[in-house]
């Protein structure tokens, strides 16, 4: 087995400790991904193979950290600090737009 390969099915494990739907089903989706691409013999198509796997580790981490910081965030937050938040983004958004409409409608009148 190439070492790049199996260094990813170890990356994928390593990952799926914290993956939120836990290791199991990293387990059990990841194992049939690699038996699936086992019949690859082209080292271009390996190379492209192992390259989607990474992009599939970077993912599982970006999960990873937006769960902990939901967590976190909900912890340590309280729900008027977060309702506040919310209603100073909602106003920025409302802001965003309304300039958006005054630049289109500018440019039409030109």
């Amino acid at each position: 087995m190439n070492p790049k390969i199996r260094d990813l099915y170890k990356r994928f494990l390593l990952v799926g400790r914290d993956y939120p739907l836990g290791l199991n089903h990293v387990r059990k989706t990841v194992k049939p991904a690699f038996f699936k691409n086992s019949d690859l013999t082209d080292p271009l198509a390996i190379k492209k193979a192992i390259k989607r796997g990474r992009w599939m580790v970077r993912e599982m981490v970006g999960v990873i950290q937006l769960k902990k910081y939901r967590t976190l965030n909900s912890r340590y937050t309280s729900e008027d600090l977060r309702e506040k938040l919310r209603d100073i983004e909602n106003r920025r958004v409302v802001e965003k737009i309304k300039v958006s409409q005054t630049t289109k409608s500018d440019n039409v009148d030109t």
